[in-house]
């Protein structure tokens, strides 16, 4: 079996929707070769490395061998420097332009560990917004709430994620997904409002802030982790990007969007994108400082 990757694949409304009809395509399948063929491709994402990585490993699973072949010499390098395809047979190189945030598949187990990784590959990055040292422990944690909910709320043993710099584009940007192929929001937000709400609408409840699906009794964190995150994007322009079940939901500058995806996504992605093109400095409420606050 051989199914051919599409020329561009971004993280747009288009990319995700891809991604979501690959990994239905794969699910099939019990026992198969499964060859996914880049010949055709120019331009992957990296950071989507997270989205394919899952998919894969979900593929696997099912006892299916998968390999990716005829890739560009530019997304074999690449997919090579974030470690993508180390874990898929692949060789590992040096990053010595250090653009990439590497590939990762964790357990929610392993919480020192990411957020060492979430500090060093993401947030202490030269060209990363200015954060206060408060401020920086927060974002860190705010998105490690995002793991955290991916394992607890979808009822999963690993998170996937992956990021890449953009520093060409205008403006510059870096791309953080994490992914997760447990229960969808939807599911979670359906059974805990006891009526049955759409993909969209559902990661727009989840999103709001005080809307949590978790146990009273339960001391752990619930909701998505992103009040903090969101507005932090808006004051950097950013974006974040939300996919789970056939909802797909949007913020950026130009305010929020949600659409139907044509294809259920067994599980929840979630895309980070911050603008670099930000000489401001961010800092925390009541912190001792004269630059922008949240």
């Amino acid at each position: 079996m051989k199914i051919k990757i599409p020329p561009t694949i971004r993280s747009d409304f288009e990319g995700y929707r891809f991604l979501s009809e690959l990994n239905s395509e794969l699910n099939k399948y019990f026992l198969e070769k499964i060859e996914l063929d880049f010949s055709k491709n120019i331009w992957f994402e990296a950071n989507l490395c997270a989205v394919l990585g899952a998919i894969i490993n979900e593929a696997q699973a099912n006892l299916n061998q998968v390999n990716l072949i005829n890739l560009q010499s530019k997304q074999k390098e690449i997919f090579s420097k974030n470690h993508f395809l180390a874990n898929f047979s692949g060789e590992k190189i040096e990053d010595t332009n250090n653009t990439t945030i590497k590939y990762r598949k964790n357990k929610l187990t392993e919480e020192k560990q990411i957020k060492n990784f979430l500090e060093s590959e993401l947030i202490n990055k030269p060209d990363f917004p200015k954060l206060s040292r408060n401020a920086k422990k927060e974002i860190i944690r705010s998105i490690f709430e995002i793991y955290s909910n991916a394992i607890i709320h979808g009822d999963c043993n690993y998170v996937y994620s992956c990021g890449q710099f953009f520093p060409n584009k205008i403006p510059p940007r870096i791309d953080f997904t994490i992914v997760d192929l447990g229960k969808t929001i939807q599911k979670n937000v359906s059974e805990f409002l006891m009526s049955s709400i759409s993909g969209k609408d559902a990661i727009k409840w989840a999103i709001s802030e005080n809307n949590t699906t978790k146990p009273k009794s339960n001391n752990i964190p619930g909701g998505l982790g992103l009040k903090l995150m969101l507005e932090f994007v808006k004051m950097n322009k950013g974006k974040v990007q939300i996919v789970s079940s056939d909802g797909y939901w949007q913020f950026d500058k130009k305010g929020e969007f949600k659409d139907d995806l044509e294809t259920h996504f067994p599980g929840t992605i979630a895309n980070l994108e911050f603008n670099l093109d930000d000489s401001s400095f961010y800092y925390l409420k009541n912190e001792p400082t004269t630059e922008i606050e949240f």
